[in-house]
């Protein structure tokens, strides 16, 4: 039987070396991974009530109507902590699904929405986003109402934690806030 010594301790024959190294392999394996650390929204109750006054409009075939914050908020809510692609963002967000307003709205059928904001940049967000991952339409950061001098009344967020592709910059611009509109995309 040969030793051999390596740092610092001895490991008698090969077999013995093979079996530290698949102990070694097994705990990395084991190990947490730090990607999926709030990653997926959870379902929440929202404490405390909504700005009054703060809206948004929604444009359908149908016509123009405009939900409060406080109607959008009737909707099942959830939370998402997730990085974003600006300093000073990353945090913990509450509002409604994207897809579940969209149902709301009656625009869930649309192929592509488009998101404009109070002022005036506008993104096409196409319903693959909100069909593959929970996209949220917040309301609140940390719990506190957005406002607008906080990007609110509403903002769209991605789970860029969730999936690496949402760290691709093609995501990164439809991530509007100071939303003021949603409307369906007639192609």
């Amino acid at each position: 039987m040969h030793k051999l010594t390596s740092y610092g301790f001895t490991v008698p024959d090969f077999g013995a070396r093979f079996l530290v190294a698949a102990l070694l392999l097994l705990t990395i394996v084991a190990l947490p991974s730090s990607s999926s650390a709030g990653a997926k929204p959870e379902k929440i109750i929202l404490n405390g009530p909504a700005i009054a006054g703060d809206s948004l409009r929604v444009r359908t075939r149908s016509g123009e109507r405009t939900l409060s914050v406080a109607e959008i908020e009737r909707l099942p809510t959830f939370q998402v902590t997730t990085s974003t692609f600006w300093p000073g963002d990353d945090g913990t967000y509450q509002g409604v699904l994207l897809a579940d307003f969209l149902k709301l709205t009656g625009i869930d059928g649309a192929k592509e929405i488009r998101v404009t904001a109070i002022d005036g940049f506008s993104q096409i967000i196409p319903s693959s986003d909100w069909q593959r991952w929970p996209v949220v339409l917040a309301t609140r950061r940390d719990g506190k109402p957005l406002t607008i001098r906080a990007k609110g009344p509403a903002r769209v967020i991605y789970p860029r934690d969730m999936d690496p592709q949402l760290s691709e910059s093609v995501y990164r611009l439809r991530w509007v806030w100071l939303i003021k509109l949603i409307e369906s995309v007639e192609n």
